[in-house]
């Protein structure tokens, strides 16, 4: 009952006080007008007019699809854009969305004369609009993919007069609306390939897809009411926003301003200090070719800027200056020509002008209200300065983490460093998370880009964040918990489970993908590696969810011994975990087998000599890091994966909730039901990493048998592969969603 509590909480807040649904005050709607194209005789058939239903938190959805009509169209023809948003007269506050009713005032808009399209925001055409506009009518008065579903109607706006008049639509729901339609058999039937509703979506039949499942739509609108999960239509989405990135389209700028723009003007004529501003937003001919060497600051500006108008705004800003610092004081209350937004809006249309202002940079002083203090946000280009690993206690972390921050710098041509955490987990929590205070371990001076790896130094990274908000951030390791909101990454293993993320980065194993330290004295092991065949065990050992028995060891020193056959000899490396493991295997394996214990920094530790030597290997399936190595050498490999602990009450309670997380809830229409009640609880439980998911290692090792780099015990694995590039595709993809560049180091401001 998740989002339909917070439907009934928002429904009850007037909207002076809301940050996603802002008053009701526009009386029509705003009009985007996309003329015929330079170069082609304009067309004598009427413009297509298509009405669009959206909301303040829907921008990058109006902006895909504005590009996809805008790739699509008719280059001689005229489309005229209404965006309807917030428009008065309708009783907004239980609507799912905030633009529910408002399709069927688009005959009183239009004057009840001429056809008209209606699309949700959450649609992208992938053919030309017009197609549908010229479709046969026959007697109907709207056409529509079923009698229930009006997400995407051809309207006859005269036939419609009587029935969706002014009066009828500001006082009715949509069911009985749609319902009054029917009666009167006003109701045509629209090909299906017009809203192909995503797991709908084909590429050779699909005219437009509508991504109508709320908690999948890629441009995740509403992180705080529901967590988002992969859409089926994977890329298509994206792809569409990068394109329009790529082509700089703005639905609105300073040639085509939302219809407010006229009052900021007026309101920045009375300001001393704007005329920079004014300068630097007026119509130029050509846009700008070189930022101008100077910061530029802005205060008390935003606040007043239209949802329509910010996001070119914000571009032009970016163009004219070489660093943006942007003040915001958000009001208590919609007043007085000020907006009041949320933080996620502010970053999300930072973010995405940063896109098409690549080599800018810019710092946000976001306060919450006039009486808070400020939040300060560093993006752009990142600073100049070294790549930083924290180091505490567990090896694997440390191994992780250090790993993550070689293959960063070297990347990136920065230096590499290490740092180690002295504090207590206790000590941490005092000072750190209750008191707030910075971590007290010194960073490197130079420090931009800082890597960690395991559950403390994840929340001491953060706490260095906080402090110093130029930092970016790269957190490893299943307990990374949630993906930062601004100027991080996580990066974890795709068999955690763990939903999706535009932040976070899953890889097929650890990235301490090969990097082992070498054996420094070979003598003895001598005997194995003169030996005819070389078969060597990675034992991993006991952990809390898997767990060998006497059965299990007979098992491995049985398929041990099928591997070394008469001639060969087996090597037998354990871990911190399998000391005794080791005395029982003893007994199931030849006399002449070699065994070694884990030492710390012992320079005669064979790993590395039982990983680039043996001619035959066999590792232990509960091991990621183990099987990770094994992965590194290029050669295939032989997995023996012990049984589950069938007594862990956590692991079924926790599979229970990853579960319910994802399984669907269907309505009356095949649709996909959003997030609620215990879908919804569970869903952010993971979201928030309240509770993880078990690792899918057996999904690990069918992914790894698949691919053809190792084999289950007993059966012969292939020999030599082409190693994957897991840990070049992570990096680059941490390269790109950090922006990590070379820049000066900046200095923070005094807390203002």
């Amino acid at each position: 009952m998740a989002l339909l509590a917070q439907r009934i909480i928002n429904g009850l807040i007037s909207p002076k006080f809301s940050r996603t649904r802002p008053p009701a005050t526009e009386s029509v709607p705003d009009r985007i007008v996309l003329a015929p194209r330079k170069g082609y005789a304009p067309s004598d058939k009427p413009p297509v007019r298509i009405y669009l239903g959206s909301e303040r938190h829907q921008f990058r959805a109006e902006r895909a699809f504005l590009w996809s009509i805008e790739r699509h169209r008719d280059p001689s023809r005229t489309y005229e854009i209404f965006l309807m948003r917030d428009l008065s007269g309708f009783s907004r506050g239980f609507w799912l969305t905030g633009f529910t009713n408002y399709r069927f005032a688009i005959p009183a808009f239009c004057h009840y004369q001429g056809r008209a399209i209606y699309n949700d925001a959450d649609q992208v055409y992938l053919t030309d609009p017009a197609d549908l506009f010229d479709q046969p009518m026959g007697d109907a008065g709207f056409l529509s993919i079923n009698d229930r579903d009006t997400s995407v109607m051809l309207i006859d706006c005269e036939r419609m007069a009587t029935t969706w008049n002014e009066l009828e639509v500001r006082n009715k729901s949509r069911k009985q609306l749609e319902a009054v339609a029917r009666s009167k058999g006003l109701w045509g039937d629209l090909d299906d390939g017009w809203n192909a509703r995503d797991k709908e979506y084909d590429p050779t039949n699909s005219k437009l897809v509508h991504f109508t499942t709320l908690h999948t739509q890629p441009w995740r609108p509403f992180p705080s009411q529901m967590v988002y999960f992969e859409n089926p239509t994977h890329e298509l989405w994206p792809d569409i926003e990068a394109d329009a990135n790529e082509n700089r389209f703005l639905p609105f700028n300073e040639f085509r301003p939302s219809r407010h723009w006229a009052s900021v003007l007026l309101f920045l004529s009375s300001k001393q200090q704007a005329e920079t501003w004014l300068d630097l937003l007026k119509v130029q001919e050509k846009p700008f070719t070189q930022s101008v060497e100077k910061k530029l600051e802005i205060r008390g500006l935003f606040e007043y800027v239209p949802d329509q108008d910010a996001l070119w705004v914000l571009v032009r800003l970016l163009e004219g200056c070489k660093e943006l610092v942007i003040y915001i004081k958000e009001p208590w209350l919609h007043h007085g020509g000020q907006f009041k937004r949320s933080l996620s809006f502010w970053l999300e249309h930072l973010e995405l002008a940063q896109k098409m202002c690549p080599t800018a940079r810019w710092a946000l002083h976001h306060h919450k209200s006039p009486w808070s203090g400020s939040q300060i946000f560093y993006g752009g280009r990142a600073l100049a300065g070294s790549v930083v690993a924290l180091q505490h206690q567990k090896p694997g972390h440390n191994q992780q983490a250090d790993a993550l921050a070689k293959h960063l710098a070297e990347r990136l041509g920065r230096a590499h460093k290490t740092t180690s955490i002295t504090a207590s987990e206790a000590s941490f929590i005092l000072n750190c998370v209750v008191l707030r205070r910075p971590p007290k371990d010194h960073l490197p001076e130079d420090c931009a880009i800082l890597v960690a790896g395991g559950w403390l130094p994840n929340l001491v990274a953060r706490a260095y964040q906080r402090h110093y908000p130029y930092l970016r951030i790269v957190l490893s390791g299943r307990k990374a918990g949630p993906v930062p909101s601004h100027g991080g990454v996580v990066v974890q293993c795709a068999h955690f489970g763990l939903p999706p993320h535009p932040k976070r980065i899953t890889t097929l194993v650890p990235l301490n993908f090969g990097h082992v330290q070498s054996c420094q004295e070979h003598a003895p092991w001598e005997m194995w590696l003169n030996a005819p065949t070389k078969v060597a065990c990675l034992l991993g050992g006991n952990t809390k969810a898997y767990h060998y028995d006497d059965h299990d060891l007979k098992a491995l020193g049985q398929l041990l011994r099928q591997q070394a056959d008469a001639e060969g000899s087996i090597l037998v490396v354990g871990s911190r975990r399998s000391a005794s493991l080791i005395e029982h295997l003893r007994t199931e394996l030849p006399e002449n087998t070699l065994f070694y214990h884990w030492r710390a920094n012992d320079p005669t530790n064979p790993y590395s000599l039982a990983l680039g030597e043996a001619d035959k290997l066999v590792v232990t399936g509960e091991s990621e890091s183990m099987l990770a190595d094994a992965l590194a050498t290029g050669r295939g490999f032989s997995i023996f994966y012990p049984p589950k602990n069938p007594t862990r009450m956590i692991d079924r309670f926790s599979h229970w909730v990853a579960r319910r997380a994802i399984e669907p809830q269907y309505n009356r229409r095949g649709s996909i039901r959003p997030q609620q009640g215990i879908q919804y609880l569970c869903a952010r439980a993971l979201e928030r990493c309240w509770i993880l998911p078990p690792r899918d290692l057996a999904g690990l090792h069918q992914t790894l048998y698949a691919q053809g780099f190792a084999a289950p015990a007993g059966d012969q694995p292939l020999g030599s592969f082409m190693v994957p590039p897991v840990a070049e595709g992570a990096i680059q993809q941490m390269i790109d969603e950090l922006d990590l560049e070379f820049n000066p180091k900046p200095k923070l401001d005094a807390e203002d």
